[in-house]
């Protein structure tokens, strides 16, 4: 098994505590919280801002090896669909908006779930399982794929904006479900259709 180094402890711990209280933080407050000495703190990471980016790094990853892990789970392209929406309302509530709406704030370049760039993981993710839809015969075969991507992922760049200004927002789990259930709904053929009225009775 690997060895832990100390500085990956302290990432699973201040996320833990972004989580909760934010990142607005000092790092004298996360040193308090972590009852280490701020010495300690910089030793491992030279700023707070070094410190954010490693701690919202470490989301990043982990959030995508958890969607790839729910991707690959699914028997077809509109199961994989469903257990990636899932898992990514399972991430949401255990990001929390605090969190979401803080490193839009205090990180906005880092975009933590980056999805209308066309080469993000996220617009990735929507166009390959438009690919396999497509070839699994489930799918429209002439859906323009671009567009049905950038829709998508559009609408959810909202969620990740969410600052409690807006009402449909403020249950970001009904949000993404709803969006899910959408964009299969417009790319689905008579074969898919079959297939997600299934799932959408369960």
């Amino acid at each position: 098994m690997a060895r832990v180094s100390s500085k990956e402890r302290y990432v699973t711990k201040v996320y833990e505590l972004f989580r909760k209280k934010g990142l607005k933080l000092t790092m004298d407050d996360i040193a308090v919280e972590l009852k280490l000495t701020k010495k300690t703190l910089y030793n491992n990471f030279k700023s707070k801002e070094v410190l954010m980016r490693t701690v919202m790094q470490f989301v990043i990853e982990d959030i995508e090896f958890k969607i790839n892990l729910s991707l690959s789970q699914g028997k077809n392209a509109i199961e994989a669909l469903f257990h990636s929406s899932s898992m990514m309302n399972k991430t949401l509530e255990e990001l929390g908006p605090q969190l979401l709406s803080d490193s839009s704030k205090y990180l906005p370049d880092l975009k933590v779930l980056d999805h209308t760039n066309r080469m993000s993981f996220y617009s990735r993710i929507i166009s390959e399982n438009l690919e396999r839809g497509v070839l699994e015969g489930l799918y429209r075969s002439d859906i323009n794929k671009e567009l049905a991507t950038l829709f998508f992922t559009s609408a959810m760049a909202k969620i990740y904006s969410w600052n409690g200004s807006y009402v449909f927002l403020r249950d970001p789990f009904l949000f993404h479900s709803e969006l899910v259930r959408y964009h299969l709904e417009a790319v689905v053929n008579d074969s898919g259709r079959e297939i997600l009225r299934s799932f959408i009775q369960k």
